[in-house]
């Protein structure tokens, strides 16, 4: 009741003015009369109330009328307009031949032809000859019998595939924009006005695009090329290319934002856009705007950076094993512009955001050349004098069944006795070897040199100290 009431008080409102702004702008159709004088002005004065009271009610209600009418064709956006759309749709056996004799005028039947072969035969017909003919370069290898078989290069590695394949790929980008072309042809036959013109620039807007597609895919092949990676997927696997492929990927991520940005200014040039009423208004506020955005973007321009120095520098690249200064330990899964995965020993992946990292100490674990293997040995104080040989021992049997521990002198090979405890005899034995810290190889060497100890010790007749714990 109370949004009646509302509703009926401003349609009051809305009334009053409406007749307030009709009495006051209606001009009047009454010829000029001299003023009536005093005693014919009190007779006539409740006729004329009558008739001006009548006038601006009238006036009223087709100002209301004109009004309600114009804001039902204002803001009518699918009332009265899906039906006329739908019936223009509807193409009856005229109207098809009408479309048909329009798509003859424009376009030959040789076009099409010429397109099919271009976009889907060429590939067959060039291939063809390559595989029978045996086009290419040809190695032999001899086998393992002695006899000798012929290899060539796959024909998807060859340069008459590249050549082939572009110009399959414009055959078929050419058999798009025809086809786009009869279908603009096709709907203004049926009454859809100026739907041609936007033909010429859907065109070059197609082939803008795809001739960036295509020099992007050059430009990478030639960025890996010229930092000497061929194969991604092979090369990121040796520890001696992830420098190159790491470097190669930077160069490859900074030279296709520079594409995409000249791609975007070509695409607006292309289509002739026009800078309408709002980017002109947000360009007239563009030094607040330009405050405001930079303190927005501000972190994440700051993560970009971080990230790009992080893949640029020579620190550490994907694959590698860290550890950094605040404890977390493991391999780099990925380094991106905004955030860094680490894979730890427990296969939990960690995602560590580059600015974070870039303030920490890092320490390489992959690029150390030498490990340690640092163990303490306990023996009873009824063994004290056998210690000497013991220890002699030791050392030859490191050296006779270790081959990556370090003998040479130019890393420390230790076996010593080291101190005097409560109940027992401690042994220190404390090498070096030419194997990666925390790796498969080196769990492995530190294996040998555990067991080579344990040698040593039964040829001696010696046993190891137990200790018992206190109660």
């Amino acid at each position: 009741m109370h949004i009646l009431h509302s509703f009926i008080v401003s349609f009051i409102v809305y009334c009053l003015i409406i007749c307030t702004t009709c009495a006051i702008e209606t001009p009047s159709t009454s010829t000029s009369k001299p003023p009536p004088s005093s005693s014919a002005s009190s007779t006539n004065h409740a006729s004329f109330t009558k008739n001006s009271f009548s006038g601006i009610v009238g006036n009223t209600f087709e100002a209301l009328e004109d009004h309600i009418e114009g804001t039902i064709e204002h803001y009518s956006a699918l009332a009265g307009k899906i039906f006329p759309v739908l019936s223009k749709l509807y193409i009856s056996p005229d109207k098809a031949r009408n479309i048909f004799k329009q798509i003859q005028k424009v376009q030959e039947p040789g076009d099409w032809i010429f397109i099919f072969l271009l976009g889907w035969v060429t590939i067959p017909v060039v291939k063809y000859p390559y595989e029978k003919l045996v086009m290419g370069n040809i190695t032999r290898d001899t086998t393992a019998e002695g006899g000798l078989t012929s290899s060539k290069r796959p024909f998807q590695e060859s340069f008459l595939y590249h050549f082939a394949d572009h110009l399959s790929q414009a055959g078929k980008i050419a058999a798009l924009v025809y086809g786009l072309d009869c279908i603009a042809i096709a709907l203004e036959t049926i009454g859809f006005s100026h739907v041609t013109m936007f033909s010429p620039y859907i065109a070059k807007a197609i082939y803008t695009f795809w001739i960036f597609m295509r020099f992007n895919k050059l430009k990478r092949f030639l960025v890996f090329k010229s930092f000497g990676v061929s194969n991604v997927q092979e090369d990121g696997n040796h520890p001696s290319m992830r420098g190159r492929l790491a470097r190669a990927k930077i160069v490859n991520r900074i030279l296709e934002l520079l594409c995409l940005a000249g791609c975007f200014f070509v695409m607006i040039d292309v289509l002739k856009v026009k800078l309408g009423v709002t980017l002109k208004s947000l360009f007239a506020v563009s030094g607040a705007s330009t405050v405001i955005f930079s303190f927005a973007v501000k972190d994440v321009a700051s993560e970009i950076v971080s990230g790009l120095a992080l893949q640029a520098s020579d620190k550490v690249y994907e694959g590698e094993k860290v550890l950094f200064g605040n404890g977390l330990k493991g391999t780099v899964d990925r380094i991106g512009l905004f955030e860094t995965l680490i894979r730890d020993s427990s296969e939990m992946v960690t995602a560590v955001p580059n600015k974070e990292l870039s303030n920490q100490r890092l320490t390489n674990i992959s690029r150390n050349k030498f490990s340690q293997v640092k163990q303490k040995i306990h023996f009873a104080y009824s063994d004290l004098n056998k210690l000497p040989w013991l220890l002699r021992e030791i050392r030859r049997e490191i050296e006779q069944s270790c081959p990556m521990v370090v003998t040479d002198g130019s890393k420390p090979f230790r076996t010593y006795f080291h101190s005097f405890e409560d109940c027992y005899l401690e042994v220190v034995v404390d090498v070096r070897m030419t194997v990666t810290p925390d790796s498969d190889h080196y769990y492995q060497s530190r294996e040998q040199v555990l067991f080579a100890i344990g040698r040593a010790v039964d040829r001696m007749k010696m046993k190891f100290a137990v200790l018992l714990a206190e109660n």
